[in-house]
């Protein structure tokens, strides 16, 4: 087989595991989420690319942050370990550190539109409605 021709079969692979990487439909969690969308910016700040929680985040309802495998809270720090959707709802399961201690939690957050996610909580009927800020 030819340089060429490897090279163009190679680039094809390539091509293929991204494409199929991410399922059809799959939801893009990134974002400032906050509770209240009028409060997006007492909640956050954005300095350059950089969006961080504010000082008095939570006095406004507070948020989060989920950046790729990442998801940032006022005094939590998370990495998305799986996620698998189920129809409108998203099951994440996540390994949390705080300044004391690690542990894995499971997320679950039903798409409500495009900028709402509810987020629940398992085994309760407890619900929060969260919105996408845009900063």
């Amino acid at each position: 087989m030819s340089l060429l021709r490897r090279s163009a079969t190679g680039a094809l692979s390539l091509l293929a595991i991204n494409l199929f990487a991410v399922p059809a439909g799959a939801y893009d969690l990134n974002g400032a989420w906050a509770k209240d969308s009028s409060l997006c910016r007492k909640v956050f700040s954005k300095k350059g690319n950089q969006v961080a929680l504010t000082s008095l985040s939570d006095l406004y309802g507070g948020g989060f942050i989920i950046e790729g495998d990442r998801v940032r809270g006022k005094i939590v720090n998370c990495r998305i370990d799986s996620r698998k959707e189920d129809g409108p709802t998203i099951h994440l399961n996540v390994s949390c550190t705080t300044e004391i201690a690690t542990e894995q939690i499971q997320l679950d957050l039903k798409v409500v539109n495009d900028n709402t996610l509810s987020k629940t909580f398992p085994g309760t009927d407890v619900a929060m409605d969260y919105h996408r800020c845009t900063l």
